[in-house]
């Protein structure tokens, strides 16, 4: 749709959350992302080393940790699970706005 990448508007880090988000799997229950930081470099079009400043950062700030210390293997905590909801949320509204 016209207004479909509504990510444009939204910054970087939440581009590579989404990312994380869409690329889960259940393993044993647990929700894993695997993944590796070359695959989400050229997914988002981002370099390397902007995709591994983001992700330290989300890792920091709690939003995201390594399975097992595992490289390539995420887990989105809850709050990220939240701000990705929400976002969507706000995204489905605002796409009725638009339209």
């Amino acid at each position: 749709g016209k207004m479909g990448n509504i990510e444009y508007f939204l910054n970087d880090n939440f581009i590579v959350l989404k990312m994380l988000y869409e690329h889960q799997i259940d393993i044993n229950g647990v929700m894993i992302c695997p993944i590796t930081q070359q695959e989400l470099a050229y997914m988002s079009g981002f370099s390397k080393a902007k995709i591994n400043s983001i992700l330290n950062n989300l890792i920091k700030k709690q939003y995201v940790k390594m399975y097992n210390n595992t490289k390539g293997r995420y887990i989105l905590l809850d709050e990220a699970i939240k701000i990705i909801r929400k976002l969507s949320w706000l995204k489905k509204l605002f796409l009725r706005e638009c339209s």
